[in-house]
C-alpha cells in the first residue's frame, strides 16, 4: 500500500509526472513537471527513497469541458515500480489526463467487451460481444475476440469449474490512432464506464475482482 511514480510521455518527447495510488489503484492529476530520484533531496531537505513528482503542480481545470476528440493527445503512463506501460488521453483544455488512469483497465474491458465490426470496417465496443455499441452503433460484423468472462482472475468461468489463465488483455488506447477504430466508443466507455442493466432475457455479468477495480478508478 503506497503511492508510486507514473511518467507520461507526450507524443512530442515531453515528460510530466503523476502519483499513483495503491489503495484504489488510479493515477492522480494533476501532473508534474520535475521528478526526485531515489538518492536524491526532496524540496523538504529528505532523502528521496523512491522516485517521487516534485515541483509546482501544472495548472489543470476540473471543471473544463472535454476538449474534441480531435484534440486529445495519446500519451503513454509507466508505472513503477514493475514498469507497467499503458496508453491513456490526455485533455489539452483542462490540462489532465482524461483516462484510463489504471492499467486494470484492460482486463475490466476483457471480461465484458468487445470489438465488433461494422459495415464500413470500424470496430465498435459492445457489451457482451453484442450490440448496440457503447456509442450507440449497431455493428453486426466481425467479432475481435477480445471478450472473455470470468468469475475471478484465474477461473475461465468454465461448467467444469477448470481454472485457466485469461489470454493478454491488450491495450485498446494504444490502438486510439488506428483508422478502424471507433473514437467515440472509447471516449463513451471513458465518460460513462457502468454499463446499463441487462435486459431480462441477459444473465448479469458477476461482479469480479477486476470489474470492482474499475469502479474504484472510474469513480
Amino acid at each position: 500500500m503506497g503511492t508510486w511514480l507514473a511518467t507520461i510521455r507526450f507524443p512530442d518527447g515531453t515528460e510530466r509526472y503523476a502519483e499513483y495510488s495503491t489503495v484504489v489503484g488510479s493515477t492522480y492529476n494533476p501532473l508534474y513537471p520535475e521528478v526526485c530520484r531515489v538518492g536524491e533531496t526532496l524540496p523538504s531537505g529528505n532523502e528521496c527513497y523512491r522516485d517521487e513528482a516534485v515541483g509546482e503542480p501544472l495548472p489543470y481545470d476540473r471543471a473544463a469541458p472535454l476538449a474534441p476528440i480531435g484534440e486529445l493527445v495519446l500519451v503513454t503512463v509507466t508505472l513503477q515500480p514493475d514498469d507497467d506501460v499503458w496508453h491513456a488521453l490526455y485533455c489539452p483544455r483542462s490540462g489532465a489526463l482524461v483516462g484510463p488512469l489504471s492499467g486494470f483497465y484492460r482486463y475490466a474491458l476483457q471480461e465484458e467487451y468487445d470489438l465488433v465490426r461494422d459495415g464500413d470496417g470500424i470496430r465498435h465496443l459492445c457489451h457482451w460481444a453484442r450490440p448496440p455499441a457503447v456509442c450507440g452503433a449497431q455493428p453486426d460484423g466481425e467479432r475481435s475476440g477480445l471478450y472473455f468472462p470470468s468469475l475471478g482472475m484465474y477461473w475461465s468461468g468454465d461448467t467444469d469449474g477448470a481454472y485457466l489463465d485469461s489470454p493478454p488483455a491488450p491495450d485498446l488506447f494504444a490502438e486510439w490512432n488506428a483508422p478502424d477504430i471507433c473514437h467515440p466508443c472509447l471516449l463513451a466507455w471513458l465518460r460513462k464506464p457502468e454499463p446499463a442493466p441487462a435486459a431480462a432475457s441477459e444473465p448479469a455479468a458477476p461482479s469480479t475482482w477486476w470489474t470492482r477495480r474499475k469502479r474504484f478508478w472510474q469513480a
